[in-house]
């Protein structure tokens, strides 16, 4: 018979889950990791800093782990892919520590992906191949986690690239940006991976919830949906 079971903790988990791997799809395509100074254009601040002119509009220069945005002479202010030849692209213009970075954060995102769907999984089945699918999860879940952590101890590898530093300045070295910043897309992927991790803690407590007294009573009883907070 088929049946559906919902608790409070199943229904944490795949909330948690779903918020998860939108944190690491936001850290792959957001050109974020890196922030360089600030560009003016069109006006000018006074020495105080206190007042800039109302026509005057502020850029950032920037990197992600796929994509920059930069200023072009010709076509203005550009956000975009390094280039369309990918991992083909030269080393000096797209680093080697972000290619294999970029397949570490990919190839999470992709893991972490499958396991969203799983967590819908265990409200109809519980086990597969006399595994338990809860558990099953929670080790994707972890390898999805390590697997975007190693993306956040590569990327700053290549900050001595001479990409990183036209736009941070001739100190930038690995783990050094010199004169960038840490942008929003670098801190997505150290919440995706502390996301995955309790994911996984949490993928164990909706799996006894979901075995419950309770729950297997109402379901022997003939129930096919069973919600339970």
């Amino acid at each position: 018979m088929c049946y559906v079971i919902i608790t409070g903790c199943s229904l944490i988990w795949f909330i948690l889950s779903l918020i998860t791997d939108m944190f690491i799809v936001s850290a792959i395509v957001t050109p974020k990791w890196l922030i360089g100074p600030e560009i003016i254009y069109g006006g000018h601040k006074l020495p105080n800093q206190t007042f800039v002119i109302s026509t005057m509009q502020a850029k950032f220069q920037s990197v992600g782990i796929y994509t920059r945005c930069k200023s072009m002479h010709d076509y203005g202010y550009h956000c975009g892919p390094f280039d369309l030849d990918g991992f083909a692209t030269d080393g000096n213009v797209y680093p080697t520590e972000w290619k294999i970075a970029m397949f570490f954060i990919s190839f999470g995102f992709a893991v972490f992906s499958l396991t969203v769907f799983l967590t819908l999984l265990t409200c109809c089945r519980q086990s597969a191949f006399g595994k338990s699918i809860h558990n099953m999860t929670a080790c994707l879940q972890v390898i999805s986690g390590i697997s975007v952590m190693l993306t956040l101890f590569l990327h700053p590898l290549g900050w001595g690239a001479r990409r990183v530093q036209m736009l941070c300045g001739v100190d930038a070295e690995p783990f050094y940006p010199a004169n960038c910043t840490i942008g929003i897309s670098f801190y997505c992927a150290v919440s995706g991976v502390i996301l995955a991790f309790i994911c996984a803690g949490i993928s164990l407590k909706a799996e006894n919830s979901n075995m419950r007294s309770r729950v297997k009573r109402r379901v022997e009883g003939g129930e096919r949906l069973v919600c339970i907070p």
